[in-house]
């Protein structure tokens, strides 16, 4: 089993991310399916809500599909969406503190 943190996950994230970055919409989806599910339980500790954490994790994905021409192609795919889940979750006017 691999997880997020394994060196493998972490090469073919950055592959997936290189294909994405090129307009490739599949490696983008494969890439999102490998943290997807951390992303919701993510923004869900953040949010408090299982309704605005889903929105939330669509927000950053759509971010993140505008944003791939601003990503590191170096830094892992890892840090930069939940990078961007935190911005999408900390701009949630509803956020509990």
């Amino acid at each position: 089993m691999t997880t997020n943190r394994d060196p493998g996950r972490i090469d073919e994230d950055r592959g997936l991310l290189a294909a994405a970055r090129r307009g490739d919409e599949h490696a983008f989806g494969r890439l999102i399916e490998h943290h997807r599910g951390g992303l919701e339980l993510y923004c869900e500790l953040m949010l408090g809500c299982p309704a605005r954490a889903h929105q939330a994790v669509h927000e950053t994905l759509l971010r993140g599909w505008r944003e791939l021409d601003r990503v590191d192609p170096h830094a892992p795919a890892r840090i930069w969406l939940y990078r961007l889940a935190t911005g999408v979750c900390l701009e949630d006017p509803d956020r509990t503190d």
